[in-house]
């Protein structure tokens, strides 16, 4: 079996949820003995340019690397030209015809049996795929992406951004509906968004999770501390931030002293909050696992998004009891000794509970990483995806 693998990013260096999800993706294929060959290719973009250089030497020896240029970078005019022709700008920015000949150059030097896109942006170059291969086209849908801009809407409350939200929403569910039907097959990394799928298109779908490393367990829970760790260019992460900082931290702060530290890239979008009395930020950390492992209770307060979420899983894997809402949870299907914690005041009592029970931290800690190695095992991850692989060879 000969895999095409078109990714919309690179997914070294790991610097957000997406990398992490992506190299761990490749992760896998790259053992699965049925796979004869593996083509790479990426988007090159300002905030994500490739350098093969960053992608472990293990993977350079087994995998053809190969990369594009494009400018992504927000065009105003080009967004208003989009809504007016109700198209959708968050996919179309993503596609360049260059990129596109480069793309079939390589089609024409190997042919391939399976062209997988690495995320739904990737996808844009499905139709020219389709016009000169009769290799399977998947998708590996990270998440559900007109969901997370229908959430972003719903919660906006300035009444024009509410409305273009919206409008974005339509015009993206409109291309991702499309895409689905046109594709062979779609991976989806949730259950929810396996549905999800299933609603939407005729096309058939599975589950294959992320994949986590098992980590060394965390061993002290005498601290409390509260953390975060994720990307702040990705709005559901930023907003959730906001409001925690702004509406359920103060509560917490009125009956403990505890902290709370964030780290991740592009931070400085909360600047404002460093002035908040036990607010901390890290920016960009080397060692998430370092940084989580130093910290007492990971909170997950985000209220858009869709699909699995990577810092969740991180946090857990790690051995951090979690304060979640359904949206922080969503496609892990926990079991109940997990609370769900979607308003202010549910949020604060499960917090003010942990930071006064270092036992219980304990629990919900060990709980957690024993929930994920369970699930989120590499071992399991690359059985099933060699089988839906290999099933869906004509």
């Amino acid at each position: 079996m000969k895999v095409l693998v078109i990714a919309h990013k690179p997914p070294f260096p790991v610097i957000d949820g997406g990398c992490f999800a992506s190299s761990n993706f490749l992760k896998n294929l790259i053992v699965i003995s049925s796979i004869e060959s593996i083509d790479y290719f990426s988007l090159s973009t300002h905030k994500h340019p490739f350098k093969a250089e960053n992608f472990p030497t293990e993977i350079r020896q087994k995998v053809s690397l190969h990369a594009g240029e494009i400018d992504t970078k927000l065009k105003p005019i080009n967004a208003f030209i989009h809504l007016i022709k109700r198209k959708s700008y968050n996919l179309t920015r993503f596609y360049n015809t260059e990129i596109a000949k480069k793309i079939e150059h390589k089609k024409k030097k190997k042919s391939f049996d399976k062209i997988i896109f690495d995320g739904l942006s990737a996808a844009v170059y499905l139709d020219d795929i389709k016009k000169i291969s009769k290799a399977k086209c998947i998708l590996r849908a990270h998440n559900i992406e007109f969901e997370i801009w229908r959430s972003l809407g719903s919660n906006e409350r300035n009444f024009l951004k509410k409305w273009y939200l919206n409008q974005l929403t339509q015009t993206l569910q409109q291309e991702e509906i499309r895409i689905f039907n046109k594709l062979d097959f779609t991976l989806t990394l949730s259950h929810d968004d396996l549905n999800q799928c299933q609603k939407l298109s005729k096309t058939n779908a599975y589950l294959i999770p992320v994949s986590v490393e098992n980590q060394i367990p965390k061993t002290d829970y005498s601290n409390a501390d509260l953390c975060f760790l994720g990307a702040f260019n990705w709005e559901p992460n930023s907003e959730a931030m906001k409001w925690f900082l702004e509406v359920i931290y103060p509560k917490i702060r009125e009956k403990s002293s505890v902290k709370i530290n964030i780290a991740g890239k592009d931070s400085a979008v909360l600047e404002k909050y460093k002035s908040f009395e036990g607010a901390h930020l890290h920016g960009f950390v080397e060692s998430p696992s370092d940084f989580l492992k130093a910290n007492g209770i990971f909170v997950a307060p985000m209220r858009s998004g869709s699909g699995v979420k990577i810092k969740v899983l991180e946090a857990m894997s790690n051995g951090l009891p979690c304060v979640l809402t359904s949206k922080a949870a969503e496609g892990l299907n926990l079991p109940s000794d997990f609370k769900i914690c979607d308003n202010v005041e549910a949020f604060v009592t499960e917090t003010l509970r942990l930071i006064s029970d270092e036992n219980e931290r304990q629990r919900l800690g060990e709980l957690g990483r024993k929930f994920i190695l369970n699930h989120f095992s590499k071992e399991a991850v690359i059985l099933n995806l060699k089988t839906v692989l290999e099933n869906n060879e004509s």
